[in-house]
């Protein structure tokens, strides 16, 4: 099976990527569903969180998650910070 306890990491972006990041999100959501990470974009708050799912199996693709989110949050276009994966 994949990964017993669900770990999660969020980040804050800035108001001015919420546009970029909303139109970005359905890749980053496809490509992370790929790797059994789940995500979610949060437009009140300002956040971006990611987290394990049953389906996940590589204990470090939840790192690479958290660091993929955290490029995006400092506007690094999705199609290069998905490389992180």
């Amino acid at each position: 099976g994949g990964l017993v306890d669900e770990s999660s990491f969020a980040v804050l972006f800035p108001k001015y990527r919420e546009k970029y990041l909303r139109e970005a999100w359905p890749l980053i959501t496809k490509t992370l569903k790929e790797h059994g990470i789940r995500c979610e974009l949060n437009l009140v708050e300002g956040s971006m969180s990611v987290f394990t799912t049953r389906k996940t199996y590589d204990p470090y693709i939840i790192i690479k998650a958290r660091d993929l989110i955290k490029l995006l949050s400092r506007s690094v276009p999705a199609p290069q910070a998905l490389k992180v994966l």
